[in-house]
């Protein structure tokens, strides 16, 4: 099947919002077997939707069209939805498992499935995968791999001809690829330490923490508590989790973590000492088996030509024996700091494995 992609918003065609379901609605379309064969961005016009649907419907068994089911005045979906209802042999509601407004589901008088969804990422990408799953029985033949540490281009490169069989669906610095199941293990050799054990990174951490019997603090300054919320995510998490010290202030640094005066003037905030006395730190007031440490910049300002911005130092270990490295990133502050905390669980990760770590019985 061909299926054409319409996304419905003026506020997209003058640049006040990025588009992001493109990327991830090919994807999953692809793997069903349905090729996109174009993608049309339109302003909240009625007739030009109407126009489009026809124009496309020629070509394509299935139109997605995203956005203007709402209320606002700009939500004009509704109307060339009525327009074309008219010509509709077919016609039922589809139900939003994340969210309060429903998608419609037609099929007019050329034969061609248009398929409206909300315009909100989330709510658009979770009733998609719903209708996918009813359109073929592929699903069980299916796996999704979370990865992360690598981003699409160099997954596909290191899957090399196998890339071709996958799909791959981007979020929040982290990549599924969507495997047909008789190549899950030959995907996961290859991707190797890259492919997670469970749905995402944080709930792969928190079970290899729990599995372990293992105790988690952070001592977080660039990250400003986004590792303690990650971990803290995950239900259960009280098991394994002690705490979280947000020492963002190098008053704060040296007072409650004891880091040394002189190595925050001599080395700076954002260095691999402080990063190290962080950790020490949190280690000794928490009693944690295991802890992590960022500091870095996150930007937009506070860059040096030695430490630009997108610099972190993360430190993670235990209180005989760690890790610590410098990363640069070159996202938005937001970004910087996403994939600055995920790296951080990362790097604890691998720490755990390594060092084949588990919490002796009778501590």
């Amino acid at each position: 099947m061909k299926a054409a992609f319409i996304i419905t918003g003026s506020e997209i065609l003058t640049g006040y919002r990025q588009d992001t379901l493109v990327q991830p609605f090919a994807s999953m379309l692809g793997i069903k077997g349905i090729d996109v064969i174009e993608v049309r961005m339109l302003s909240d016009s009625p007739d030009a939707l109407v126009s489009a649907v026809d124009d496309l419907g020629c070509r394509s068994g299935m139109i997605l069209v995203t956005g203007g089911l709402g209320q606002t005045p700009d939500d004009t979906t509704l109307t060339a939805i009525d327009v074309l209802s008219r010509r509709s042999s077919l016609q039922k509601d589809i139900n939003n498992p994340v969210g309060q407004a429903k998608g419609i589901d037609m099929l007019i008088d050329n034969g061609t499935r248009v398929i409206f969804l909300p315009g909100v990422p989330k709510e658009a990408k979770a009733m998609l995968s719903e209708l996918l799953d009813e359109l073929s029985e592929r699903k069980s033949e299916m796996v999704n791999i979370p990865v992360f540490g690598k981003g699409e281009v160099e997954i596909a490169a290191m899957l090399g001809p196998l890339a071709g069989n996958c799909g791959f669906l981007p979020h929040e610095m982290e990549i599924t690829v969507v495997a047909p199941i008789h190549l899950e293990a030959q995907v996961r050799t290859i991707l190797d330490k890259y492919a997670l054990e469970d749905t995402d990174l944080s709930i792969s951490v928190a079970g290899l923490l729990q599995t372990r019997g293992l105790h988690v603090a952070c001592a977080e300054s660039c990250t400003g508590g986004l590792v303690g919320h990650l971990i803290t995510q995950v239900p259960g998490s009280s098991v394994f989790f002690l705490g979280s010290i947000v020492a963002y202030n190098n008053e704060v640094k040296h007072k409650v973590l004891g880091v040394k005066e002189e190595d925050l003037k001599i080395h700076g905030a954002v260095s691999r000492e402080v990063a190290e006395a962080m950790l020490d730190g949190v280690l000794r007031l928490t009693g944690a088996d295991v802890g992590i440490a960022t500091t870095g910049i996150a930007g937009p300002s506070g860059g040096t030509k030695d430490k630009p911005v997108g610099t972190v130092w993360i430190s993670v270990g235990t209180s005989t024996d760690h890790i610590t490295r410098c990363l640069r990133f070159s996202f938005d502050r937001a970004g910087n700091k996403t994939v600055s905390a995920k790296a951080s669980l990362f790097m604890l990760r691998s720490f755990i494995y390594d060092q084949g770590l588990y919490r002796h019985p009778s501590s």
